[in-house]
């Protein structure tokens, strides 16, 4: 570990000189300066905290710390567990949860839910990915007003969770407002699309024949005696 000047200018995190300049920062105070420098070999870094003059070397790659912000957040903040999801409600079409696993509500005497489907669907909504934040304005722009899509989501314990999509136009993303959380979020085409074009005919299919009882069996026949 190294505490001067002139070392922390050899490893490139002086505030002069630096590969990256890290600024932690809450309610728009600064909390924390990380500065990363130069590698002394694979996959570490050397750094050096604001407040002090230490210098470390950590398992760390410079690339990692991009200048981007959309780099920095958890891109998985509305990921669910699927297990913990109760109930979906879109237009034209519900899923409860019943003898674990999601059926169509109001099936016909020859209906029955397409398995396969349901669980896509709950794939999709649990494990949607944002691109970025969008900040915690609702802008005019984001055209919330009129929403292209609306999802309910009832987990397990009780708690409603409801998705708002709506595109900018010429936009070729969607923002979502979950009402749980205060920001609104981009997310991509490809990932909204799918489930906005899921139907109830694509959630049911024909009741499959119940097989027969042992009374529409064929009856018995012995063997001819020679």
């Amino acid at each position: 570990m190294a505490r001067t000047r002139s070392a922390a200018q050899r490893f490139r995190v002086d505030e002069e000189q630096f590969e990256r300049k890290l600024v932690l920062v809450a309610d728009d105070d600064e909390q924390a300066t990380l500065f990363v420098g130069s590698s002394p070999g694979f996959r570490k870094v050397y750094v050096r905290p604001g407040d002090g003059n230490e210098i470390f070397a950590v398992d760390f790659n410079t690339w990692e710390a991009d200048a981007k912000a959309d780099d920095w957040i958890d891109k998985d903040i509305l990921t669910l567990d699927e297990s913990n999801v109760e109930r979906i409600e879109m237009p034209g079409l519900i899923l409860q949860r019943e003898d674990g696993k999601l059926q169509m509500a109001d099936l016909g005497e020859k209906e029955q839910t397409n398995g396969e489907e349901s669980r896509a669907l709950l794939g999709k909504l649990t494990g949607l990915r944002i691109q970025s934040l969008l900040g915690t304005e609702a802008k005019p722009e984001y055209r919330q007003d009129e929403p292209a899509l609306e999802v309910k989501i009832t987990r397990t314990d009780g708690e409603v969770l409801g998705y708002r999509f709506s595109k900018p136009e010429d936009a070729a993303y969607y923002v979502l407002k979950r009402s749980d959380l205060d920001h609104y979020f981009k997310v991509a085409e490809y990932l909204v699309d799918p489930v906005k074009g899921t139907t109830r005919e694509k959630l049911v299919q024909a009741r499959t024949e119940e097989p027969s009882s042992e009374h529409d069996a064929l009856p018995y026949q012995s063997p001819e005696t020679k």
